[in-house]
């Protein structure tokens, strides 16, 4: 007698599982797959409307911005002695306004003309060629015969010396670096880095007494070239041979590069370490802190309208001033926006250059950035 033993009665069960689990497990990945692929979507979209909505809240800031320029031309057209100065509409701290969106728009105007112009560095500048090695090398050449090479002189400068080697753009700077607070340079280095930001825009290869041409940064550790042209942003100062981060940072709010000719710098608009870089012709030095406060409060008070009430001063009594006066001026018609949008806790920063002019102001240049 024979028996057969049936399969057990789980084998089946078992083999059903496996697929039962198969199965999910391929509608995991599928799902898996599908939930990452609606994630990014979603973001993706998300970030086009925040990005859209952003951008044209900003635009409507430079709308307010333009509207709020025209209405100072209109109000100066009709005064007896326009001016541009910091008690006007513009010139008032930025107030948030409150989007329809949830979220905020914060924007305010800065007048580009209260800064010191860098791309006026290399112009009414006659004695250049003078300054450069190459220069010199010619006189050492032509001397050579009759008697042997001098040493360099020192960097110590005559006021006659300085006035030589100096533009008026250029002694501002010097004074200028010397009037940084807790960044402020000595004199000497002051002369130093002026020179090399000269050289660093200069469309010659001479370099200057105490610069550097395209030789010295082509040779440094990370070699790169001087951009031997007008800057076309302050962070191209990042570039130039000798400029640390601190003097960077301090620096930069009080320069700019707009217009790409240089103008004329507002002295009712400028910050106190600009005013500083107002001095005698023959005075590398910036004028003093507490003199510069002085004459802060008495342009605030109205006590200085025009150029001629400033130089003046008795603060400025027995120096020479002719180099200085036709740079001054106290109408501005380059301007900085600082806008800002604040939406779905998310925010985006735009500066704009706005140049005003008699038809209207337009914007010439636009940046997430840096300027």
């Amino acid at each position: 007698m024979s028996y057969r033993a049936n399969d057990p009665p789980g084998g089946q069960q078992g083999a059903a599982l496996v697929v039962a689990m198969l199965v999910f497990a391929l509608v995991a990945a599928l799902m898996v797959g599908l939930q990452r692929d609606f994630t990014l979507t979603l973001q993706r979209g998300t970030h086009q409307v925040f990005s859209e909505q952003t951008w044209s809240y900003l635009i409507g800031a430079e709308g307010l911005a333009t509207i709020a320029l025209q209405q100072d031309s209109r109000m100066d057209a009709r005064a007896e002695s326009p001016a541009d100065h910091l008690g006007e509409l513009w010139a008032q701290p930025p107030t948030p306004y409150p989007l329809d969106a949830g979220g905020w728009m914060t924007g305010g105007l800065e007048d580009l003309q209260g800064r010191l112009n860098l791309n006026g560095l290399i112009e009414a500048s006659t004695n250049s060629a003078d300054n450069g090695e190459g220069a010199a090398a010619e006189d050492q050449a032509d001397d050579a015969v009759d008697a042997p090479a001098e040493p360099v002189a020192p960097a110590a400068l005559t006021s006659n010396d300085a006035e030589k080697r100096w533009s008026v753009t250029q002694k501002q700077l010097i004074r200028l670096l010397q009037a940084l607070g807790d960044a402020s340079l000595s004199l000497d280095d002051a002369m130093m880095l002026t020179e090399r930001i000269t050289d660093f825009i200069d469309a010659d290869t001479d370099r200057r007494l105490e610069g550097a041409e395209g030789s010295d940064y082509r040779y440094a550790s990370f070699p790169y070239l001087p951009a031997n042209q007008p800057l076309a942003s302050v962070s191209e100062l990042r570039a130039v041979q000798g400029m640390t981060a601190t003097v960077y940072e301090a620096l930069a709010p009080l320069v700019t590069v707009w217009p790409v000719a240089s103008s004329r710098l507002n002295i009712l608009t400028c910050p106190l370490a600009v005013l500083q870089t107002l001095n005698g012709d023959d005075q590398l030095s910036p004028l003093p802190a507490m003199e510069a406060e002085r004459l802060d409060a008495l342009r605030r008070e109205g006590g200085i309208t025009e150029v001629e009430d400033l130089l003046s001063d008795p603060v400025f009594e027995g120096q020479p001033l002719t180099e200085l006066q036709p740079l001054l001026d106290v109408r501005s018609d380059w301007f900085l926006l600082d806008a800002s949008v604040e939406l779905a806790e998310r925010e985006r920063h735009l500066f704009t250059v706005l140049h005003r002019t008699p038809e209207g102001a337009v914007a010439v240049f636009r940046s997430e950035g840096e300027l």
